[in-house]
């Protein structure tokens, strides 16, 4: 009945707020019984009248010997103000019902049929109308709140069932922003293929230029790949890679760009593309074609999805150059190809540049842990300290720290005795590498399972149970959800910085998942850690590749040099 009742006050609520009378709506939110009463209070007239002998006094002289007991009603009193306010309540029904029934419309302004707090929120991320929060919802998906502040899921439920219940005038909304992931059939959650702009997962293309009559095609008897067309080729090489880690999604978006812009663009398979083809595709990522190109985040089921967010640096070209030159190189080796076709795409002669270390100094990672110490505790907060300092301590990767599980975890003897707690880690290649791990690492890993409920020793615990989990149940977080809270988090952090310290909030600002791993690095090796453990410690197969961290010490190494050779008092002797 509750609940009902709530539902009808709702209702009149929002069709007041449509008609402008934003009073009546703030009117239906009161309720007389919170108007609490003050001190004791004098009997009402009937509990006047059976104290007194029944059927002795009219009502008029009730009336005059309740008045001279008690003193006149005070009209600011609790029982008072209460009944004006009933009578107040009654009038705004009454007018109410006599209004016309109206449907929302997608034009409408969502500060008329929402309440002014939640319209001011909505308004903060750019939703100023009712087609504006169907859209942001459509793009965002079932947790389409999670970017909007003081937005939870259950208000964000509330929100959902009432445009569905009005889904005739506003629309209706698909699946995937009504359903969490979890519970969608999978028929509905995997479109029929088609030849548009839509990642490769959900790309056909037609039969004439798929690729399996391409012109550059080797001798099908040769054919190492049972893939008989392009796209099948593509995923066979795909699948070389560890699914959803850093590197098997750059491949996949290399080569889905290429892919599509082939067929799309050029109108040919990719499997038929020659050096002028390949010249042309790497002009057209300097400066993407206006539909190829969408905002930043969009999920791939939406619509919004475009395979840019805009021109990429120099840097990002060469990166993907590089990539669909090694994916091209590989399919002519699984004779798919009978040649590459970015052999004659010549080098660009790019000047040389240093390598630019993204990493936090020792005052930037100072300044997020006093920022964390700030916040008010919770579950969130909990797991976010140790999310952060792990991944500091350790120096692991996204990947490997969403894959990681309690039973990665020793506890060894040294070859003196002592015990020390290391980490086994699946990397690139499917290779096992042991992470040494400090102190502080295992007690930010202690005080994190203990908020998560799971006390002990961690040698008891279940080794499948995972190193970062969701708040609600025992299941991993995933790279994409990690990565996504700890950007949330330098960003609110670099927010709160802004007035203070301008510089390092935009440094903050600029930080990501992959940048812990740089800190990592780049603080060890300022503090005298040897290049060689650090290389074994981060999986680099080449030392060079581990030797572009110690730049992290330029600063250092700058001002020895400038204290060395700083202005001296002529008359001070010279050190020999």
């Amino acid at each position: 009945m509750h609940r009902l009742l709530d539902g009808l006050l709702d209702g009149l609520r929002m069709l007041a707020r449509a008609h402008g009378r934003h009073d009546i709506a703030a009117l239906l939110r009161r309720d007389p019984d919170a108007i609490a009463d003050r001190g004791p209070q004098p009997p009402s007239l009937d509990e006047f009248a059976a104290s007194l002998p029944s059927d002795y006094y009219s009502e008029a002289e009730l009336i005059e010997l309740h008045r001279a007991q008690f003193g006149d009603v005070d009209s600011r009193g609790p029982a008072r103000r209460r009944q004006r306010l009933r009578e107040r309540l009654v009038l705004a029904v009454q007018w109410a019902a006599g209004l016309g029934a109206r449907d929302p419309q997608p034009g409408d302004a969502v500060e008329a049929w929402l309440d002014d707090r939640l319209a001011g929120q909505l308004a903060g991320v750019g939703i100023i109308r009712l087609e504006d929060l169907l859209l942001w919802i459509r793009h965002k998906g079932f947790h389409w709140q999670r970017r909007i502040a003081k937005v939870g899921p259950q208000r964000a439920a509330h929100i959902l069932q009432w445009l569905v219940a009005h889904e005739t005038t506003l629309g209706a909304l698909p699946l995937r922003a009504t359903r969490p992931p979890r519970l969608l059939p999978m028929a509905r959650s995997s479109p029929a293929p088609r030849c548009a702009l839509v990642p490769i997962d959900r790309f056909s293309a037609p039969a004439a230029i798929d690729g399996s009559n391409g012109g550059n095609r080797a001798p099908l008897a040769r054919c190492k790949l049972t893939a008989t067309n392009d796209l099948q080729a593509v995923q066979a090489w795909l699948r070389l890679r560890v699914p959803e880690s850093h590197t098997w999604r750059a491949y996949r978006r290399e080569a889905e760009r290429f892919l599509l812009w082939a067929v799309l663009a050029r109108g040919k398979p990719l499997s038929s593309l020659e050096g002028d083809d390949c010249v042309a595709y790497r002009d057209f990522l300097a400066n993407p074609a206006a539909q190829w190109t969408g905002p930043r985040h969009v999920p791939r089921w939406s619509e919004a999805w475009r395979p840019f967010e805009g021109p990429l640096s120099a840097r990002s070209q060469a990166v993907a150059v590089t990539i669909l030159r090694s994916l091209c190189e590989w399919l002519v080796r699984r004779h798919y190809l009978d040649s590459n076709p970015w052999d004659d795409v010549p080098q660009r002669p790019d000047p040389p540049s240093m390598p630019r270390l993204r990493a936090l100094s020792q005052k930037q990672w100072a300044l997020v842990q006093n920022w964390l110490a700030e916040q008010a505790p919770c579950p969130a907060l909990h797991r976010l300290r140790f999310v952060l300092n792990f991944a500091y301590f350790s120096g692991m990767r996204l990947s490997e720290l969403a894959n990681a599980r309690l039973g990665w975890l020793r506890h060894e003897p040294l070859d003196d005795g002592e015990l020390v707690w290391s980490i086994m880690v699946l990397g690139k290649r499917q290779r096992w590498r042991e992470v040494p791990l400090p102190d502080l690492a295992v007690s930010a890993l202690r005080d994190y399972l203990d908020q998560r409920g799971l006390a002990g020793p961690l040698s008891d615990m279940d080794p499948e149970t995972p190193l970062i989990a969701s708040l609600v149940q025992e299941a991993a977080l995933t790279p994409s959800r990690i990565y996504e809270l700890l950007v949330a988090a330098f960003g609110h952090c670099a927010d709160d910085l802004a007035d203070s310290d301008r510089q390092a909030a935009d440094r903050i600002r600029q930080a990501s998942t992959h940048w812990l791993r740089h800190t990592h690095v780049a603080h060890a090796v300022a503090r005298g850690v040897p290049a060689d453990v650090l290389q074994a410690n981060l999986g680099h197969q080449s030392l060079a590749t581990t030797s572009i961290y110690v730049q992290a010490e330029k600063g250092r190494r700058h001002r020895a040099v400038q204290a060395a050779f700083a202005p001296h008092d002529a008359a001070a002797p010279a050190k020999p």
